[in-house]
């Protein structure tokens, strides 16, 4: 259980599931429209997905250990290294990790003949590290790496079929060109909803963040400034979900329609309008748990799209 914990299994079963919606309930079915089978099959995709799950954990591991000091103070009640999990076991956890999932990836390149594959595992790994380690705790740069994983766990979907996305648009332009929407959407929605909530949490987390001199946002520049910086990604994601909406116009007040505005929008601009009031460690925690629904919420858009 504690393990579980400490690789946040929750959140790697939404890596799962976003992967295996876009693959199955986007890619796959444009591709048999034109009689093009996915260039990973079930198996090879499987193991796409497993390297994914496994640098997250790594991810979420080695935070935990460069974190430990900042999280006594901070959330002393979900602290798992040297309560559960020693230092040292949880060490060899991220490398043994680690190395398994380069291992696959190398596998899964030279398999599918897409050698760039091998780069991306080791350039997450290292991203990640290099977070946790520092980048974490200087202004917006750990904010913008967490954000770019998380764009990073759709957009390697489409990255690893991205010859069939090119013949997909070469046959039928109009669902290509569906295709490239969509997942240009969900990027750019995952991407900016993250770096909503990343924001908010380094105001909820302020005061341990003080004390162990790191300079996030709110502590070097003051919670007003922060706010209004979460304020403005929080609007550009509304504006982003507004154009979608009109893109999608044609669909008339369809279920994806009614699910988008009442299910994300009116939380988002809830939350936008509770942040300029909030002033309590208790609010900015609300306030980061309804941001999380809202990713959630994305995520399970991909299912609406399927009925």
């Amino acid at each position: 259980m504690s393990f579980l914990k400490l690789i946040r299994f929750p959140n790697l079963i939404i890596v799962v599931l976003t992967q295996y919606l876009l693959q199955y309930l986007i890619l796959i079915p444009a591709f048999e429209s034109v009689e093009l089978s996915p260039l990973l099959d079930h198996f090879h995709f499987s193991i796409l997905v497993f390297s994914t799950v496994l640098i997250a954990a790594g991810g979420y591991i080695i935070n935990d250990l460069e974190d430990y000091e900042i999280d006594l103070l901070n959330k002393p009640e979900k602290v798992i290294i040297n309560q559960f999990i020693s230092e040292k076991n949880a060490w060899n956890l991220y490398w043994g990790i680690s190395i398994f999932g380069f291992s696959i990836s190398l596998y899964l390149a030279f398999h599918v003949k897409n050698l760039p594959l091998i780069f991306i595992y080791p350039f997450a790994i290292f991203s990640l590290f290099m977070y946790s380690k520092s980048l974490k705790k200087s202004i917006l740069w750990g904010n913008l790496i967490v954000s770019i994983f998380c764009s990073f766990v759709a957009g390697i979907v489409i990255f690893a079929e991205r010859e069939n996305v090119w013949l997909l648009n070469y046959d039928n332009l109009k669902v290509g060109n569906e295709v490239v929407e969509l997942f240009g959407f969900y990027l750019l929605f995952a991407f900016f909803s993250t770096m909503f909530r990343e924001i908010i949490k380094d105001i909820e987390d302020e005061d341990g963040d003080r004390k162990n001199g790191c300079r996030t946002l709110p502590i070097v520049f003051g919670k007003t400034t922060a706010k209004w910086v979460a304020i403005i990604f929080g609007n550009v994601l509304l504006l982003i979900l507004g154009c979608w909406l009109f893109l999608k116009k044609e669909d008339g007040f369809s279920i994806g329609f009614i699910y988008i505005l009442g299910g994300i929008i009116f939380p988002l601009a809830f939350s936008i309008i509770k942040l300029f009031l909030a002033r309590t460690k208790k609010e900015f925690h609300l306030l980061s748990q309804i941001s999380k629904y809202i990713m959630l919420s994305g995520i399970l858009y991909l299912l609406i799209l399927s009925f």
